[in-house]
């Protein structure tokens, strides 16, 4: 199973400027729909004794390179939330990995580089 849920929501990349709604839709979406995947997935692999799921995370993990907050922090979440399934499901056959790749061409991806072209010339 590839868990690659994402959204980026509001490019906000100051703590102030961050709403608290953005953050929770970005986290609801982000963190709880990797986790409601992972848990209906694993039902399935539990009894078959086998299986593998792999979440995406993105390079988010490791630069600070302007996502917003609420991005940023649930890729880490998703990368915590590997860890402890790892834990948990491999005693059962099932392999959990988590992937983090950069700057995959995608319709978020092109949204972000727009933002920030537009705000460095602004400068």
């Amino acid at each position: 199973m590839f868990n690659n849920v994402g959204i980026m929501g509001d490019l906000e990349t100051r703590v102030i400027e961050t709403s608290t709604e953005n953050f929770e839709r970005v986290c609801d979406v982000n963190v709880l729909g990797a986790f409601h995947g992972a848990k209906h997935d694993a039902r399935v692999m539990v009894s078959a004794k086998k299986g593998c799921i792999l979440f995406a995370a993105r390079l988010a993990l490791k630069i600070c390179y302007g996502n917003s907050h609420a991005y940023k922090t649930s890729k880490h979440v998703v990368a915590g939330l590997t860890k402890s399934l790892v834990v948990e499901l491999g005693e059962h056959g099932i392999k959990v990995n988590c992937i983090s790749p950069h700057g995959i061409f995608t319709l978020m991806f092109q949204k972000t580089l727009v933002f920030f072209d537009k705000r460095r010339a602004r400068r």
